[in-house]
């Protein structure tokens, strides 16, 4: 059964469309990896390749669902399967730029300025760019399962003191453009290379297991029948779930699903409030049954009857994807 969080239903933000908010359960990028839950992290080629190690060791190590730890290693020296890769370093640029400001530059005592000037700054910063490239590979096949890459990018900016000029009074700030230069990337920094590379390896958790993350169970906010349109409790209901009220909006929307089961608006919404309660079941059941009702009103826009139709690919995508991970922990994970 998928396990669902309810989440903080505060205001709804002007550019949202008005729904209910959840967080649930969602697979890696690649399901494939579902079925490896012994895994280690192998060998990284290239700049930095130990630091990529480590973190992805760390990261193998420290990948929780629901709280409890995904990655379960029978013993680390046959895992099931191990993820290896390289590191690139993929840029290394610079940015220079001039500022003045007006500053003390002789003290006739402590906190006693003798002559301030006005005194000009030249900031130079180093970005370095990386690329670490992944593979799962099958240790009993040594085949590859999937490659992702993902970026990392790391900064060091240094200032010092440029020129001094007499303070007459000029505006301070920026001087001239910045200028950018572009550098060998053998040059870049191993410093800058060694923040960039963990960056980089913290984004394959979304690929190599499931996590929770937050969902939105849009409401149609337009009559879309006549039984709609003419009912002032779906507008009151609208209304209720703008204001961030779940409990009355969703109890108005059962007792309209119950008077106009022949609705698709409303049957819809009464969908969303099952969908961010938990109820799977019950709100695709609503949200096929609300999609039947909508495909047959004649000249419907397409744009209208949007929410019912994303709503009830969201909602079997999920169910989908909640049945993959089940079958993944009863495997071994978590």
């Amino acid at each position: 059964m998928r396990v669902l969080v309810f989440a903080l239903i505060g205001l709804v933000a002007a550019c949202q469309s008005p729904g209910y908010d959840y967080t649930a359960r969602a697979a890696p990028t690649f399901p494939e990896a579902l079925d490896y839950t012994d895994v280690a992290a192998g060998r990284f080629q290239g700049p930095a390749g130990d630091i990529a190690e480590a973190e992805f060791a760390a990261m193998i190590e420290g990948t929780e669902l629901e709280g409890r730890p995904w990655f379960v290693v029978l013993d680390p020296t046959q895992p099931q399967g191990i993820y290896e890769g390289e590191v690139t370093v993929t840029g290394y640029r610079g940015e220079i730029r001039h500022e003045t400001s007006k500053r003390c530059v002789e003290y006739d005592a402590p906190f006693d300025c003798e002559h301030r000037a006005i005194v000009e700054e030249e900031c130079v910063k180093d970005i370095v760019d990386v690329e670490v490239r992944a593979r799962l590979i099958d240790l009993a096949t040594r085949r590859p399962v999937f490659t992702s890459a993902k970026l990392g990018t790391a900064e060091r900016e240094d200032c010092y003191d440029f020129a001094e000029y007499p303070d007459t009074g000029q505006p301070t700030g920026s001087v001239g453009s910045v200028v950018y230069e572009i550098y060998d990337s053998y040059d870049a920094p191993y410093g800058l290379i060694q923040q960039a590379v963990p960056e980089a390896v913290r984004q394959f958790r979304f690929d190599i297991a499931p996590y929770m993350t937050s969902f939105r169970a849009e409401i149609v906010t337009k009559p879309l029948v006549g039984e709609e349109a003419g009912e002032p409790r779906f507008e009151a209901a609208v209304k209720a779930t703008r204001q961030g009220n779940f409990i009355g909006a969703c109890a108005q929307w059962q007792e309209l699903a119950a008077a106009y089961p022949d609705a698709p608006g409303i049957q819809a919404n009464w969908g969303a409030c099952a969908e961010a309660r938990g109820d799977m079941a019950e709100a695709h059941s609503q949200y096929a049954r609300a999609a039947e009702l909508a495909r047959a009103i004649p000249l419907l826009k397409d744009k209208d009857a949007k929410p019912i139709f994303e709503a009830l690919e969201r909602v079997s995508r999920g169910r989908y994807e909640d049945t993959l991970i089940e079958r993944a922990k009863d495997t071994g994970g978590s």
